[in-house]
């Protein structure tokens, strides 16, 4: 089955980071854009002139002649934007990786499902969604089917995933993304303390990451945690005294990795 079939026109609700991209992707990917919905009229105009698309400000008003809703908002304006939407017998999916699928619960629509993409978005840096995991549940199997479909015609990886497994994997996310980033910034503050410049460790960061595209992040773990070198951590928690909130993470992540290094042995 090819989703292309059943799904022409596709509106999206959202004009932010993953709209956008979105957006650009579902084009590229032989899809209509039939309209865009954002709260404010600029985002809204400016993604519209960008799609060659309708768009419209009123989510009462958004036209019923689409194949399918992407609602591509905040997390937590999910439940308001449902809510207000009165097309109800076409397909609608969100894109959150931690929004169970019931929140469609009760709302009266026919087909619901989640188009949960695996990567971090920025308008400035749009990209395809060829090489990114997307992670699809429906509300049955099939919009399911039809939602895998749709999935496969602009991804080249496709999993069918439960909103548990879903939840445990943005979670993990944001351990492997948002917290890694955090401590980038944390390298970064500790060395403009010292008028170093970043470009010093982007190799090493460089080389980590790589180590991880053949093994384990467990099998790649270095630095004196692993040794449990309590010399060097000591004397980086003295360095870090005054620092009480980089310290702590100091103690806590050295700990963690002292453990697990020491569960694997067992």
């Amino acid at each position: 089955m090819n989703a292309k079939h059943h799904i022409k026109r596709v509106t999206i609700v959202g004009a932010g980071n993953v709209g956008h991209n979105f957006g650009l992707a579902f084009r590229q990917a032989g899809y209509l854009i039939h309209e865009i919905y954002s709260r404010t009229k600029t985002s809204a105009l400016l993604l519209s002139q960008t799609l060659n698309c309708n768009y419209t400000t009123d989510l009462s008003q958004l036209n019923t002649n689409t194949d399918l809703i992407i609602i591509a908002v905040n997390d937590d304006a999910i439940p308001e934007v449902l809510k207000q939407l009165k097309i109800k017998d076409k397909p609608i999916v969100h894109t959150s990786g931690s929004t169970p699928i019931e929140i469609f619960d009760g709302l009266g629509f026919e087909q619901v499902g989640i188009f949960y993409p695996v990567q971090s978005f920025s308008k400035n840096d749009t990209e395809s969604l060829t090489p990114i995991p997307i992670c699809v549940e429906g509300g049955d199997s099939k919009t399911e089917d039809l939602l895998l479909s749709l999935a496969r015609s602009v991804s080249n990886k496709v999993y069918g995933m439960d909103s548990e497994k879903r939840k445990a994997l943005h979670v993990a996310a944001v351990f492997a993304n948002n917290f890694s980033n955090h401590m980038y910034h944390v390298a970064d503050d500790l060395l403009r303390q010292h008028q170093i410049s970043f470009e010093i460790i982007r190799p090493l960061i460089e080389k980590t990451s790589n180590k991880l595209k053949n093994e384990r992040p467990l099998n790649a773990q270095t630095g004196p945690a692993v040794r449990n070198d309590r010399k060097v951590i000591d004397m980086h928690l003295d360095y870090l005294k005054d620092q009480s909130n980089y310290k702590e993470i100091y103690e806590l992540v050295t700990k963690d990795i002292f453990e697990s290094q020491q569960k694997k042995k067992s």
